[in-house]
């Protein structure tokens, strides 16, 4: 490994804001979290649409890896039943490749029976404000999974990987690369941010979101590259690593990992790590009541300046009903050698650019993220599937909107409220009235009625709710009574989208 390079202004690039997502185009991955496993994988996927038509498919976005790979139809072991798969026959695009099948080998996973093929993916691209869902240009060749060896496989939350390499490929395989080769974004950047509470995060290449971290704690760290077979690896230096105030290294090879969970490494360091964490034995790699984390070390690593903190309930992981140490030893890695996965990067705002500086280097920015507030904005869904769409709040609290139903009386209805423009607390007042004259479809009774909802918008186990009352108001008629003509129902809304 190479000596840490000092950046300046003269060898860092301007990507800050020269590639803010509204001027620039990029395409936007939006990340769901699966279930989280044992088997060390990210829980973290985006879905993409392979093939002509496109058909849905879920990958993890990977910076650990130089392959490409989806699950093929034709894969018959048992893992393959977890996943949705690839069917090469409903695709006139898909075309297969020469080459023989052949073994990937997954380490202590096992391995991947593969073939090659290439095929057109289709993504969302966001140019001048517009998006829009495009074909590439030039076939990807992906690795098509006919068999899984090793059970690890099927504890994937995704059904393949898009490796995000930090070297060249000689085949279009690599999809950050050729984005930037078919001109569909200007630079070679993957910019992640994730937020675990909610379960959602998202993936920009070609852009970065300036508003989403704090410039004032934005660190480049040089990738410095490793020899042998890991030489894809996005490596920078830790400078050091600490446990519980006991220092058990520095200058150490570090691998910024999106396609990895936990932390893991050679044997040397994981076991001075663990031997560190469990106080020499005296502490259980596991326990069943959280309030016994408290009595474990804190983990400190100092990438450049930063010291980036990790406390107990950050590194254990909640698994099998207990809490276990998200510090694992990987077979085939350098014993000096860690990777950090998700236990690390959800905590932060991470960029891999792929561009050399003009030091001629490629760099990883790490910085602290700044979460998305709560905000009535949006688009909602309630329980009986009817959407409510809230507009911009204006700066006096008003908005406006619509309320879409397929249920009772189908139609498309004007909404207008009041919320708080700029919350500052876990809960946000929320209040509209929706008319219930359609702007669509044809005339029916309950076209002269009128609803007001009252509601606060939370997060509730991780998900944006607007739990709301909502008055119901018909025609006062002989048959209808007042009393009968008032009723008060509760919904409750999810949120959708931004």
């Amino acid at each position: 490994m190479t000596e840490h390079l000092e950046l300046t202004p003269a060898t860092a690039p301007d990507w800050m804001d020269a590639h803010a997502a509204r001027q620039m185009p990029h395409i936007d991955f939006a990340l769901r979290r699966g279930t989280l496993t044992d088997n060390g994988a990210t829980p973290w996927y985006a879905t993409l649409g392979l093939g002509t038509p496109p058909q849905p498919l879920r990958f993890m976005l990977d910076t650990g890896t130089l392959n490409t790979w989806i699950t093929a139809s034709c894969c018959a072991s048992d893992a393959c039943q977890a996943h949705r798969s690839f069917d090469p026959e409903h695709s006139t695009s898909y075309r297969a490749c020469a080459e023989p099948p052949a073994s990937v080998p997954f380490g202590p996973w096992g391995s991947m029976g593969v073939v090659l093929g290439e095929d057109i993916c289709h993504l969302e691209r966001t140019c001048s404000g517009e998006t829009r869902l495009c074909a590439l240009d030039e076939a990807m060749r992906i690795y098509l999974s006919v068999s899984y060896d090793g059970a690890q496989f099927g504890g994937l939350a995704c059904d393949g990987g898009l490796g995000i390499p930090a070297v060249p490929c000689d085949t279009p395989s690599a999809l950050l690369e050729q984005l930037r080769k078919q001109g569909l974004i200007d630079h070679a950047i993957a910019a992640f941010r994730f937020d675990p509470e909610r379960g959602e995060g998202r993936c920009l290449m070609g852009a970065v979101e300036p508003d989403r971290f704090d410039p004032d704690t934005l660190e480049l760290l040089p990738v410095i590259p490793i020899s042998g077979e890991l030489h894809y690896l996005w490596t920078v230096r830790l400078d050091q690593l600490q446990v519980g105030g006991e220092t058990l290294g520095g200058a150490l090879p570090l691998a910024l990992d999106t396609g990895s969970s936990c932390i893991k490494g050679g044997r040397a360091i994981i076991a001075r790590m663990l031997s560190a964490i469990t106080d020499r034995g005296r502490r259980p790699l596991r326990v069943s009541d959280p309030a016994a984390l408290a009595d474990y070390p804190e983990l400190r690593l100092q990438l450049g300046d930063t010291n980036y903190r990790l406390a107990p309930a950050d590194y254990f992981m909640p698994l099998n009903g207990g809490w276990e140490v998200g510090v694992q030893y990987l077979e085939g890695l350098p014993d000096e050698l860690l990777v950090a996965g998700s236990l690390f990067l959800d905590r932060l705002y991470s960029v891999f650019v792929f561009d050399p500086n003009p030091a001629g280097q490629r760099m990883v920015a790490l910085a602290q993220p700044r979460r998305a507030s709560l905000s009535a904005s949006g688009i909602w869904r309630n329980e009986f599937g009817s959407t409510l769409e809230i507009g911009t709040i204006a700066a006096d609290g008003t908005f406006r909107g619509q309320y879409r139903s397929d249920t009772g009386a189908s139609g498309v209805y004007p909404v207008v409220g009041v919320a708080d423009p700029e919350p500052t607390g876990d809960s946000i007042s929320c209040a509209f009235s929706v008319s219930w004259r359609s702007l669509e479809g044809e005339p029916d009774p309950s076209w002269h009625w009128v609803s007001g909802f009252v509601g606060t918008v939370q997060l509730r186990d991780g998900v944006e709710t607007l739990a709301t009352s909502y008055l119901l108001q018909r025609d006062i008629t002989p048959e209808m009574p007042e009393w009968m003509a008032t009723a008060v129902y509760p919904s409750t809304f999810k949120r959708v989208s931004d």
